[in-house]
């Protein structure tokens, strides 16, 4: 038998599928997660007042205009990863949930153990005592993008850029090879964790967003290159 979780971390389950949510809210309890559950998204946005939480787990929900759009309403409000529950199997929709700001992606019907483990996986990622050094390069400047490391701070053209946790750890990875390409199954080890190498979507969605960021022009980037059927590669540094 597993044995409960110490963390007590707190999992917002929010899906109008009740027999899916409460078996995901049964088996996240048991294993010592603290967890509200919700059908109606408008719900769980306001209950953000009174409890953050640290991860949100989201299928589709009442009151919703559309299926992504409560990831973009959560995402504007937190950056407690969020990892969406969905039928769609598809590429393209795992692609579209990811650059909404959600953080994984899982398809229904999974199994029990496979959403248990993506969850402390995610978890894992999230937690500030699991931030490790990828190498000793601490800090990043080309042009007008300066990228601090240790102070985890990001400034384009002097302006403060705010990136999700798992932003942060795909920038990482290309700062700490700057110059070099990364494919992207190192991309995957390196900032997901060891359970992940397969989802090349992740990587694709990830470089969007970050492009969106840190790029003057996202469509003609100019510091994070596609080197075709290699990965990609953080422009050298000044």
């Amino acid at each position: 038998m597993q044995q409960p979780a110490a963390s007590g971390h707190l999992i917002y389950v929010v899906d109008n599928d009740a027999a899916i949510a409460r078996l995901v809210t049964v088996n996240l309890e048991a294993r010592g997660y603290r967890v509200r559950q919700f059908d109606d998204a408008f719900a769980a946005l306001a209950a953000m007042d009174t409890g953050e939480p640290d991860l949100i787990i989201l299928g589709p929900a009442i009151n919703s205009p559309g299926p992504l759009e409560p990831v973009g309403q959560f995402r504007r409000l937190t950056r407690a990863p969020i990892m969406v529950m969905s039928v769609r199997h598809e590429t393209p929709a795992k692609v579209a949930a990811l650059e909404a700001g959600a953080d994984d992606y899982i398809t229904k019907p999974f199994l029990i153990e496979e959403m248990l483990a993506r969850t402390r996986a995610i978890l894992r990622r999230a937690s500030p005592q699991e931030i490790e050094p990828i190498s000793d390069v601490y800090s990043y400047h080309c042009g007008e993008l300066q990228v601090d490391l240790t102070g985890n701070r990001v400034t384009l053209a002097g302006e403060a850029v705010h990136l999700t946790r798992q932003e942060w750890d795909m920038l990482r990875v290309l700062v700490g090879n700057a110059g070099r390409v990364v494919s992207s199954e190192q991309l995957l080890q390196e900032a997901w964790g060891p359970d992940y190498g397969s989802e090349g979507e992740y990587v694709r969605a990830y470089i969007t967003r970050l492009r969106r960021k840190l790029e003057p022009d996202p469509s003609n980037p100019r510091f994070i290159i596609l080197e075709r059927g290699l990965g990609y590669r953080l422009k050298s540094g000044d």
